[in-house]
């Protein structure tokens, strides 16, 4: 008997388990950190040139992963290191300046916080750097989205989520928490429904709206929290190959977006919503098995159709754009997603109808 897909995305040792690849992550910035800058950056009593919490922090993320990604030209990757070490991220956090300023709000889990960040809008300077992050790598525009303020019922909304997260799928949900330090509001006439970036690592986007109702938070933040977990990946794993440019990469058409004004995916995109739909799929089954909602089972018939259009879509470049763990984990996603849509394949022709 097959375990439940639920269970299995939550098992695979490297492409699965949350502490693994965050232990992993952390480690290849702390080793950074020893190869290329040790005179700047001393070692503390426990061994460590960078404090977990601190290397993990969004905004001290970006820069160290902008040297990662340097690493091949040794003085662009060193400038990128002093450039964090001289200015003024590593003094604070987005969660320590809430605290200080009394409006701090998290979600305590077993060993890990989610912080919900409450007030983006304090005068401390990561603050004021993580929305310049936002400006620049999420927002639509001026005016379209913008960060805002938590009300004290909607962080009750967001909790609520959590617990349903973990009530529907403890294995899974237990994991993906450990990729997000922080859940972050978002408004405006044309604001996404929720959304992540590579270049804000460990923080998930969530609109005003989509905070009625636990339901659609928690489906938010299953869908935001496995793009954090690729990102994760992508850190440490050779997921694709070295000469991968998302500017020039072949791009594939899903047949759902024919009439948006962005119809083709370069390679990166697809692979990613790939992995969202396969962990959507088995989130809609499950829901629908405990709710009895004909909505929830067609919400997985939709998921299901759209994740096995991009696996095989991706498949057709695998050799070109992934690299030896991107193969191998687009191997386990096909597979794994396989024996969980068996069941559905008699209704997703009339899904893709």
């Amino acid at each position: 008997m097959h375990k439940p897909a639920l269970v299995t995305l939550a098992e695979h040792p490297i492409f699965a388990r949350s502490d693994g690849i965050v232990d992993r992550l952390y480690e290849s910035y702390d080793f950074l950190l020893e190869c290329v800058a040790p005179e700047i950056r001393p070692i503390d009593s426990a061994g460590h040139r960078i404090l977990r919490d601190t290397a993990l922090e969004p905004t001290v993320r970006h820069k160290l992963d902008q040297a990662l990604r340097r690493i091949r030209n040794i003085p662009a990757c060193t400038a990128e290191i002093v450039s964090l070490t001289d200015g003024p991220l590593l003094g604070a956090t987005l969660a320590t300046e809430e605290e200080s300023a009394g409006v701090r709000q998290t979600v305590e889990l077993p060993g890990h916080q989610v912080h919900l960040l409450a007030d983006p809008t304090l005068p401390a300077d990561v603050h004021q750097t993580f929305e310049t992050l936002f400006r620049r790598h999420l927002s639509a525009g001026e005016g379209a989205d913008t960060l805002t303020s938590l009300t004290a019922e909607q962080a009750t909304t967001l909790r609520t989520a959590v617990d349903l997260m973990l009530a529907t799928a403890p294995d899974l949900c237990s994991g993906l928490l450990r990729h997000a330090r922080y859940v972050v509001a978002v408004d405006g006439p044309d604001a996404f429904d929720s959304a992540s970036t590579r270049e804000i690592p460990g923080a998930a986007f969530v609109a005003v709206r989509c905070m009625r109702t636990p339901e659609r938070v928690a489906e938010a933040m299953v869908h935001e929290f496995v793009h954090l977990r690729l990102y994760d990946l992508q850190a440490t794993r050779s997921i694709f190959a070295p000469a991968y440019d998302t500017d020039t990469a072949p791009t594939v058409a899903p047949e759902w977006h024919e009439t948006s004004q962005v119809s083709r995916w370069p390679i990166d995109r697809a692979l990613a919503a790939a992995h969202v739909y396969v962990h959507l799929c088995a989130w809609f089954e499950q829901r629908a098995h405990h709710s009895q909602k004909p909505d929830l089972g067609q919400a997985a018939q939709t998921a299901a159709f759209r994740a096995t259009s991009l696996l095989d879509k991706v498949s057709r470049y695998s050799e070109e754009c992934l690299g030896p763990a991107g193969r191998d984990f687009l191997h386990w996603l096909t597979e794994l997603h396989r024996t969980q849509s068996d069941p559905l394949s008699h209704t997703v022709e009339r899904v893709a109808s």
